[in-house]
């Protein structure tokens, strides 16, 4: 069975952020994409990330953007220090998913979808908060964590999903006490995020009343992102779907905002 030990264990195990990830956020942090962008152009693999990512059709770019200062100029700072996270996290990505039936170009799908569809909220919702836009790549990670932590168990958890009909996230927490978004915030940690990002991702998958009116209206939005990506085909026939156990908002003008933003 799993316990707090392992959980431990396995965020030791996470790899240090690679130099150029960290000299490329740096840059990025002091405004200066040209910078970034020629760091990137010296690591071939964050290159060739950069160009499948970015040309991605949710992305909406008409030709095919190739150039490391095209690139970044194109993102701009917030979706660049996104993307450039996104490498660190895909970097991750076990080369064969053993409890999820998923691979690494979906997984990249996953992200890129994320990252459009959270800067498309926050722009609705006229929060201009950087921190708080590339707290979206934390979520992926969740994605990973429940995969390497629940292969040692594996049959143990598939008996649980069809006799119990529980979720990944309550099997776990039913095991360890925490759940996946909490385990998710003790990596935020790791990677130096504010305890302002941590804490709403800790509660992501619980409301609390503590918290302002602003926070808990990001986390409802957030909430339905989730919901919204996990029904998808690729993600149902994954396992995936069976991740969280997340509701919708109660107030439907929320909900009906959410799918209307979508739409368009």
């Amino acid at each position: 069975m799993l316990s707090e030990e392992m959980i431990q264990e396995y965020i030791k195990s996470i790899p240090p952020i690679p130099e150029v990830v960290k000299e490329c956020i740096d840059a990025i942090n002091e405004g200066d994409l040209v910078k970034a962008a020629l760091i990137a152009s010296e690591d071939r693999a964050l290159m060739t990330f950069l160009h499948n990512i970015v040309n991605k059709p949710i992305f909406g770019f008409r030709t095919d953007v190739k150039d490391a200062k095209q690139i970044f100029g194109v993102l701009g700072l917030s979706k660049a220090k996104q993307i450039i996270f996104s490498y660190y996290v895909l970097l991750l990505v076990p080369k064969s998913w053993e409890v999820f039936d998923f691979n690494s170009l979906q997984f990249q799908d996953f992200q890129a979808r994320l990252i459009q569809h959270w800067e498309k909220i926050l722009n609705f919702l006229k929060i201009e908060d950087r921190e708080l836009a590339n707290s979206i790549t934390i979520i992926p990670a969740s994605l990973i964590v429940c995969e390497m932590l629940f292969r040692p168990i594996n049959e143990t958890v598939r008996l649980l999903l069809e006799r119990k009909n529980m979720s990944y996230e309550a099997i776990l927490e039913k095991m360890t006490g925490k759940t996946l978004f909490q385990i998710a915030s003790l990596i935020a940690k790791d990677w130096g995020f504010s305890q302002k990002v941590r804490t709403l991702i800790d509660k992501l998958s619980k409301d609390d009343a503590t918290l302002l009116q602003d926070e808990r209206m990001v986390l409802e939005y957030m909430r339905l992102l989730l919901i919204f990506e996990m029904s998808r085909p690729v993600m149902m026939q994954s396992g995936l779907s069976q991740m969280f156990e997340l509701e919708l908002p109660e107030d439907e003008n929320i909900t009906e905002r959410f799918y209307s933003l979508m739409s368009e």
